[in-house]
């Protein structure tokens, strides 16, 4: 693993004493250090002419924090005190020293970036200087120990730094003394993707800092279910509550990928915290934050996100693809991307991404990744299309998985697939997977995503089409928590202020990403979501809104339709389309009469799934599955499934567009306890009788769907993040003729309410 070849200086630069003393005497005292003992007479003569020596006075600086550093240096004499800059938040910080036979400046000249402290002399001092030429020959085929060494040292140096700034982030401003006691009693730890820091229940033993990475905290109930109560990222804590209230873990902590975690035991933050008021008092306010955020959704809070793409196939256009994908990402922050040859590249040395877990070398490069993980929005890394160590640090590292597929290719498991199931088996948490089907420029549609989807494991799919920079932005969004989800409600006639809706997203130019809902929304949702605009939608509601085209009545033993001319309706309009195959990812809710409970359809026919969504119970017949349980509307127990959209968006803007309001009704019915259908037709048929006020069949069974949820409705209108509700209740639930006035409804409530928000 050697260091990358650089050009030889000239000779000239290194004619430079040091307080006096000539190169050779330098030299002498340099080869009696116990770290360079090893090195032979015949190897000094080699290295002689790349290292150069300098003097410092007392207070003089050797090199400043946030400078790049390409010079490895080595002490001689004297001692240099390390420093943590000052900032707006806290002073500058002592993080440690270098005496005679330390090196310094290894982090930045290893790892190809910038000092992490100032080096500062605290009396005279002397320091061999290598730069990166003369560093490739002090390591190159002499001594591994050296090597080794720096890399140690650069790895535990940004451990102590990255915990100081912890601290100081943590408690403020903290005493000289009482940083260096919790320095002192601190350990480090690394954790593996889905390992468990603790489990509800354990003997509480001391807090945690995280360091690196993520980790969800998880209560578990009687029965097996989990629920994420919160996550700690640095430099938050987890476990303090356990030891503030004597008490058992109350939650189970696991890291969703690689971290990196400080230990302080029970005896220590008895001593030097609980001691200390405003120590205490910032571990409280953390507890009370953690407290009040739990549960709660915070719209808009895009966390940092490492995302590991797999290769599944060979062949695929990564370059491109990568190139396309990031240019999306970068919207949403600083994003890095990381394949093998780029990570060798940068941090300097040929074949580290191939470094495995236990090499001595690891905790270095770990300290580096670390490192970028927090300089950057997202970290993209690139696994190789083979089982490699590159690869397994890619998944350990990610807290998503994205598993990108050639389309075009056989759906069979591939070789990695099955490597990565046996990888993560064992461990009780698990990254989050999902798949992207890359489908050739070509491609009108999707076709066989079932093929694919059978037999594997997976949160979410994606399919994009090769150079589409609109399909690449949707995936950016969705992988960034800036997806865009619209949740249509139901409402019979009302449901036309939908079309409405659409009209205005497209011309703000707003695109969405995901799309459900319910009865009259699951309609014309997936008539969106199959690719139609406002205007090729507008013309099929001529037909769809006359009801001699939709309205076949016979003798009402199952229902008042017959229901062929609205089965034959859906047929017509959505063909033979499957949910899976469309490019806009599409939802909607039934009702599972014979289960009594919510049908969430993913998967099938299109036009099958929106067919049972709007089966008004009563008045179309339930459409019966193949094992016999029967589908009616999804309106009956969910009018506005804002609930799923949550879930599976996994982040974003939600727009809900909600037509189910109850109005009061304002006739006076006083026709008794009973009424007879030959009463009412004979009160129509005679003009000279006053007109009944009767309430009609279909419009009591309409609202019947809209006055049982209402309670429910009120929960899910708490989700939504941008809530477009038009005053509509002046049509009637069956006024179909009156789509136009209805959608413009929706056209002007939509553009006023979008065009107050940040997506529009």
């Amino acid at each position: 693993m050697g260091m990358r070849a650089f050009a030889a200086p000239t000779a000239t630069i290194y004619k430079h004493r040091c307080k006096g003393q000539d190169k050779e005497t330098m030299l002498e005292k340099l080869k009696r250090l116990p770290l360079l003992q090893a090195i032979g007479d015949d190897n000094w003569e080699m290295l002689a002419p790349f290292i150069r020596f300098r003097h410092l006075a007392a207070d003089e600086t050797l090199f400043d924090a946030g400078e790049r550093g390409d010079a490895l240096f080595v002490v001689i004499a004297g001692e240099l005190d390390l420093y943590l800059p000052a900032t707006p938040e806290h002073r500058e910080v002592r993080v440690g020293m270098r005496r005679r036979g330390d090196t310094a400046g290894d982090f930045a000249v290893l790892n190809g970036g910038e000092h992490l402290v100032t080096a500062r002399a605290r009396n005279d001092v002397d320091v061999a200087c290598f730069d990166r030429a003369g560093l490739d020959r002090l390591t190159d085929n002499l001594d591994t120990r050296i090597l080794s060494h720096a890399y140690d040292t650069a790895a535990a140096l940004s451990h102590r730094v990255l915990l100081i700034r912890a601290f100081l982030r943590l408690f403020g401003e903290i005493g000289d003394a009482t940083l260096n006691e919790l320095l002192q009693h601190t350990s480090i730890r690394h954790l593996r993707s889905g390992e468990e820091l603790f489990c509800q229940g354990d003997e509480a033993d001391g807090i945690y800092v995280v360091m690196a990475g993520r980790l969800p905290i998880s209560i578990e109930h009687g029965d097996g279910s989990r629920y994420q109560f919160s996550e700690a990222r640095a430099p938050q804590m987890v476990g303090e509550f356990s030891l503030i209230t004597d008490s058992r873990r109350t939650a189970t902590v696991y890291a969703s990928r690689e971290s990196m975690v400080a230990f302080i035991d029970r005896h220590t933050f008895d001593r030097y915290i609980m001691q200390r008021p405003q120590l205490l008092a910032s571990v409280s306010r953390m507890i009370v934050e953690r407290q009040r955020q739990s549960g709660r959704r915070r719209t808009g809070e895009r966390a940092q996100m490492q995302i590991a793409v797999v290769p599944l196939h060979a062949g695929l256009p990564m370059r491109r693809f990568m190139h396309l994908l990031k240019a999306g990402m970068c919207e949403s922050g600083s994003t890095l991307v990381l394949d093998s040859k780029r990570f060798d590249m940068l941090y300097g040395k040929s074949g580290a991404a191939q470094t495995r877990f236990n090499d001595h070398f690891n905790s270095s490069i770990t300290a580096w990744l670390d490192d970028r993980d927090a300089r950057y929005k997202q970290v993209v890394y690139v696994a190789d299309p083979q089982w490699n160590a590159w690869t397994q640090r890619c998944l350990n590292r990610a807290d998503r998985l994205l598993l990108l597929a050639d389309a075009s290719a056989p759906s069979a498991i591939t070789p990695l697939e099955t490597h990565i199931t046996q990888m993560f088996r064992p461990r009780r948490h698990q990254p989050r997977l999902e798949y992207v089907f890359l489908h050739p420029a070509d491609t009108r549609r999707p076709e066989g995503t079932r093929h694919w989807l059978r037999g594997r494991h997976y949160q979410a799919f994606h399919h994009v089409r090769a150079d589409d920079t609109t399909h690449f932005a949707r995936l950016a969004r969705r992988l960034t928590g800036r997806g865009r989800g619209l949740v249509l409600s139901g409402g019979g006639a009302r449901g036309y202020v939908h079309l409405g809706v659409q009209r205005a997203l497209e011309e703000m130019s707003i695109d969405i990403d995901m799309i459900g809902g319910s009865s009259m929304g699951a309609l014309l949702g997936g008539a969106i979501a199959l690719g139609m605009n406002a205007a090729q939608i507008a013309t099929l509601s001529v037909q769809f809104a006359n009801p001699r085209a939709l309205f076949d009545y016979t003798l009402p033993m199952a229902s008042l339709m017959k229901s062929a001319k609205l089965t034959r309706f859906c047929h017509t309009l959505f063909g033979e389309a499957r949910i899976e195959d469309l490019w806009t990812p599409f939802f909607c809710v039934s009702t599972n009469l014979s289960q009594g409970s919510e049908h969430l359809h993913t998967e099938g026919y299109l036009r099958d799934a929106v067919r049972a969504s709007i089966a008004i119970p009563g008045i179309f017949t339930p459409v019966p599955q193949v094992n016999g349980e029967l589908l009616v509307d999804g309106a009956v127990l969910n009018n506005f499934p804002a609930d799923h959209m949550q879930s599976r968006l996994f982040g974003g803007t939600l727009i809900g567009v909600n037509v189910g309001q109850i109005e009061a009704l304002e006739n006076i019915y006083n026709y008794g306890d009973s009424l007879s259908g030959w009463q009412i037709l004979g009160n129509r048929l005679n003009p000279f009788s006053p007109r009944a006020q009767v309430p009609t069949i279909l419009e009591t069974l309409l609202r019947v769907n809209d006055v049982k949820s209402l309670e429910e409705l009120q929960r899910l209108r708490k989700m939504v993040d941008v809530l477009i509700e038009p005053k509509v209740t002046h049509f009637s639930l069956l006024d179909f003729r009156a789509y136009e006035q209805i959608s413009e409804a929706g056209y002007l409530a939509a553009t006023e309410v979008l065009g107050g928000t940040a997506i529009a």
